[in-house]
C-alpha cells in the first residue's frame, strides 16, 4: 500500500504544474503536447529540471528520466486528446539491493493551452465538489 501511495504521490507531483506556466514543467508539457499534434499521435523526451531532480531523489536513482507519450484518443475539441505518459528510469534500487527498471504510467486528458477538454465534464458536478458540497446534496 505504501508503494502504491508514493507512486501516486510522484505522479501527481509531475501533472500538479502542467497547467501552470512553470518553466521547470515546459519539457514534460512539450513533449504531451508534441504528442498531440505527432501523425502517428507518439512523442519521447528526457524529463529535465526540478521534476526530474524530484522524481530522482523519490526512485533514488540518478539515471535519466525518459517520458514516453501515446495519444489514445483525439477529442472533437481541437488540439485536445486523451494522454497515456510513460515515465520510466533505469537503475533504481531496491529494499533488497538489486537494481531494476522502474516506471510510473497515467493517463490524461489534456488540449495544446494545458487545460483538460470540456468534453465529457459535468461542470455542475464539478462546482459542487470544489465548493465543498459532498455528491449526494
Amino acid at each position: 500500500m505504501k508503494a502504491a501511495l508514493k507512486v501516486l504521490a510522484i505522479a501527481l507531483c509531475v501533472l500538479a504544474p502542467l497547467g501552470a506556466s512553470d518553466v521547470h514543467a515546459a519539457d514534460l508539457k512539450q513533449v504531451l503536447i508534441a504528442a498531440i499534434d505527432a501523425p502517428d499521435g507518439r512523442s519521447d523526451g528526457e524529463l529535465g529540471g526540478r521534476m526530474a531532480e524530484f522524481f530522482k531523489g523519490q526512485t533514488r536513482s540518478s539515471a535519466p528520466v525518459r517520458v514516453q507519450v501515446r495519444t489514445l484518443r483525439k477529442f472533437a475539441e481541437p488540439g485536445c486528446a486523451r494522454l497515456k505518459a510513460t515515465l520510466i528510469q533505469d537503475d533504481v534500487p531496491t529494499k533488497d539491493g538489486q537494481r531494476i527498471p522502474f516506471a510510473v504510467r497515467y493517463e490524461l486528458n489534456l488540449c495544446r493551452d494545458g487545460q483538460p477538454p470540456s468534453e465529457g465534464i459535468d461542470l455542475d458536478a464539478a462546482s459542487r465538489v470544489l465548493s465543498g458540497e459532498t455528491l449526494g446534496q
